[in-house]
């Protein structure tokens, strides 16, 4: 078994930025409203984006309203300021030849428009304290079920569900089915048979208040065959704290090679692929620690 985590890092502008609201006791109404009174227009949202990670101020405009955080919540000048980071150089990236191959998904603005349509503001106000993943591949090398389980906390009163978006690379894979085991109830889903793409916009069981824990708890299998893919991970549009995913293959059909890969929102690598063992019971485990906006999961391939 081996357990997989990115490398530390400095604390950055979003680190900061929570460390100092949690230190003032306000939530980010009240250091929404706190900034109004000072002429600052600002939303609760894009509060939120910063203290999680999932945007980072940028233009000057920007940079302005962070001055006046610093302000508000009694840091010293250029504390936050100084810490947001400068846009990371984008261009083109070799891939190495002894990789695993990851797949290319063609549907991806069905699944863009599904995500869009099922999709609650309130996902963003829900903070992502860890994400547990796990895939049993049958013995047609095919998945046979993928059951998700996520820790979140609420970071502002009355959010009332999220949106769930599953789709499958395989056109030979049945239709993916989403089902609810715990957290809340189906409200709308939609389904694409002909791209294999299931959205589901989750109602949490009760309205969460600010510092509210929920466990969301679903599940996605098909109808008909399960996808033949050598690959499995999680997109994510905010930080977490913790993810985890085990990949259980049978013991008389191991992969020949397993990979770990993470990967920033742009595509780009945050770190260089890691070699994964499977134990004993044929499981490949990946854990990875403090994620950013992005993409981790395992990839795989069999010698045949």
């Amino acid at each position: 078994m081996t357990l997989v985590a990115p490398e530390a890092k400095d604390d950055g502008f979003a680190t900061a930025l929570r460390a100092a609201l949690e230190a003032s006791g306000l939530g980010l109404e009240s250091v929404q409203r706190r900034l109004a009174q000072r002429g600052v227009s600002i939303s609760v949202a894009t509060l939120s984006y910063w203290q999680t990670g999932a945007r980072t101020p940028g233009r000057r405009a920007s940079l302005e309203v962070v001055a006046h955080l610093e302000a508000l919540l009694g840091l010293p000048g250029g504390e936050l300021v100084s810490r947001v980071p400068a846009p990371r150089p984008r261009g083109p990236v070799a891939p190495r030849t002894d990789e695993v191959t990851l797949p290319r998904f063609a549907a991806r603005d069905v699944v863009r428009r599904i995500t869009e349509t099922v999709e609650n503001p309130d996902s963003l106000l829900l903070g992502r304290i860890s994400h547990h993943d796990e895939v049993v591949i049958g013995a047609d090398r095919r998945l046979a079920s993928a059951r998700s389980r996520i820790v979140g906390r609420a970071e502002a009163d009355g959010l009332t569900g999220m949106g769930i978006t599953q789709f499958l690379d395989d056109h030979t894979a049945g239709t993916p089915r989403l089902i609810v085991h715990g957290g809340g109830s189906v409200g709308h889903e939609i389904v694409d048979h002909d791209h294999r793409v299931v959205g589901v916009r989750l109602d949490y069981d009760v309205p969460l208040r600010r510092g509210d824990a929920v466990l969301i708890d679903y599940e996605l299998g098909t109808e008909g065959a399960g996808p033949r893919d050598t690959s499995y991970d999680a997109s994510c549009s905010l930080p977490v704290r913790e993810y985890l995913l085990v990949v259980k293959f049978r013991t008389d059909d191991v992969p020949a090679r397993v990979e770990s890969y993470q990967l920033h929102g742009d595509g780009t690598p945050l770190h260089p692929r890691r070699r994964v063992q499977p134990d004993h019971r044929g499981h490949a485990v990946l854990l990875a620690l403090d994620c950013p906006p992005g993409t981790v999961g395992m990839a795989w391939s069999w010698d045949d």
